[in-house]
């Protein structure tokens, strides 16, 4: 004999209770509703709370069988029916229910400014100090909300004896309260204003976004300027004049090989960059420079340019050689030290690579002003170690923006390459919070020489 149940059941106290002989389900203070469900259990000390449950229960009298079918997967063995928070079971969200009203104060607007400035003057005219509390109760609002906007818009006036007042300015009240609403929520969008400013820098310059924001910072005419990161943004998206080939370079990720750092075959002699000391390394003051050449491309007149880093400030010095050659090397290095020139002044230490230019490094180091004393000591890179003169390679790149691979230096007059060493010096860099190289010299000097 089978018998099935298939109602929504609202139970209080649920009991169940087997007996082989009898065969007997005993609900206690249960029953059945075909309707609306709620369901209270208490059987386990949980609180009453709203849950509906479709049960089917199928018995099999005869053949002692017992199966409680129920929607959840998981039940506990013990027979007792469990609590759920099934969304599904639960009333929707109702609006003159569930509505919260939204607490908070008001913003003040220019009409309600005029009308405090009129109460200011005709109830405390001249000296008179307000109050705030018959203000409050004359505006409507809190006296903190009064001594708040006073603050805000309060300004000096003169009577006709010249002697000073505080006063309060609708005017200036509504300015401070726009400016303060402008720097709310996310930053503004790039208007095409900026946009075409920025453009016309980069375009007009050679620059990159970064030296185009820091130079329109700098002029002051614009109230916000988006970040770098938004420029870039509106490059790829095509919202600018400018290309991603306009710009100076696009890094371009690439495998690095490595390899085991050892000194060059060719130069047993030289010191190892490892031996270099701690201010060389830390960059923490001027002289210690590295230095490289540019060659020319093939088949031209062998002209090169030995370009001079200083590593604390960037600073560049570009000379026009005609040969790549360890005399017309030195030579160039003489001639600047007896220019005295300012970063040679002090110079303390020279990093180079292991190239043939740059093996003699007693010459280097012998001084043409002091015939006694050294001029500096030189290191030497290890072979196929780049990152270690990092900030020369990467005013060679730089140049290379002027001076493309392949080109003739013979061919390019020493009134061009000046022309693009005053050009990087001028360059504002993002490692030295928009400072050019020749700010940071100049700053270096006058805080700490006398």
């Amino acid at each position: 004999m089978k018998f099935v149940l298939g109602y929504d059941i609202t139970i209080k106290r649920l009991a169940v209770s087997m007996y082989s002989t009898q065969h007997v389900i005993l609900f206690s203070a249960a029953y059945l509703r075909c309707c609306k469900c709620e369901v209270h259990n208490k059987l386990h000390g949980f609180k009453e709370r709203e849950v509906s449950y479709k049960t089917t229960v199928e018995s099999n009298v005869e053949n002692d069988d017992f199966v409680l079918d129920k929607v959840r997967p998981h039940v506990s063995q013990s027979g007792s029916v469990e609590t759920s928070l099934n969304k599904e079971t639960r009333r929707y969200m109702r609006q003159q229910y569930d509505d919260t009203k939204r607490v908070g104060g008001k913003h003040w607007t220019y009409k309600e400014r005029v009308k405090f400035e009129t109460l200011c003057r005709e109830l405390y005219p001249c000296k008179k100090k307000p109050n705030f509390t018959v203000l409050a109760e004359k505006m409507g609002k809190h006296r903190t909300t009064i001594s708040r906007e006073w603050k805000r818009g309060s300004c000096i006036n003169k009577n006709s004896q010249l002697e000073e007042f505080e006063v309060y300015s609708a005017e200036k009240g509504q300015q401070l309260a726009d400016k303060a609403a402008r720097n709310k929520g996310p930053v503004g969008k790039l208007t095409n204003h900026i946009a075409e400013a920025i453009s016309d820098l980069m375009l007009e310059n050679n620059w990159s976004p970064y030296v185009a924001l820091v130079a329109l910072q700098k002029e002051g005419r614009h109230e916000w300027l988006p970040c770098e990161k938004t420029v870039y943004n509106a490059i790829d998206a095509g919202l600018m004049r400018v290309n991603r080939s306009d710009l100076p370079y696009k890094p371009v990720k690439k495998r690095r090989r490595r390899y085991p750092k050892r000194m060059a075959y060719n130069n047993k002699k030289g010191k190892s960059i490892s031996d270099r000391p701690k201010s060389a390394n830390e960059r923490t003051e001027p002289g210690h420079i590295e230095i490289d050449i540019v060659e020319s491309g093939k088949g031209g007149s062998g002209a090169c340019l030995l370009v001079i880093t200083d590593r604390m400030t960037r600073y560049q010095i570009i000379c026009k050689l005609k040969s790549k050659t360890q005399k017309e090397v030195i030579r160039a290095l003489n001639r600047l030290e007896r220019m005295q020139h300012p970063v040679l002044q002090h110079l303390k230490t020279i990093t180079c690579d292991n190239g043939c230019e740059f093996l003699d490094h007693e010459s280097l180091e012998k001084s043409v002003v002091h015939k006694h004393k050294k001029r500096c000591e030189v290191y030497y890179a290890h072979p196929y170690c780049a990152s270690e003169r990092g900030s020369n390679e990467n005013a060679n790149r730089i140049i290379r923006r002027f001076i493309p691979k392949g080109m003739d230096i013979g061919k390019i007059s020493k009134k061009q390459i000046q022309h693009i060493e005053d050009w990087m010096n001028a360059l504002p860099r993002k490692l030295l919070n928009g400072l050019t190289a020749s700010d940071k010299l100049e700053l270096y000097y006058k805080e700490n020489v006398a």
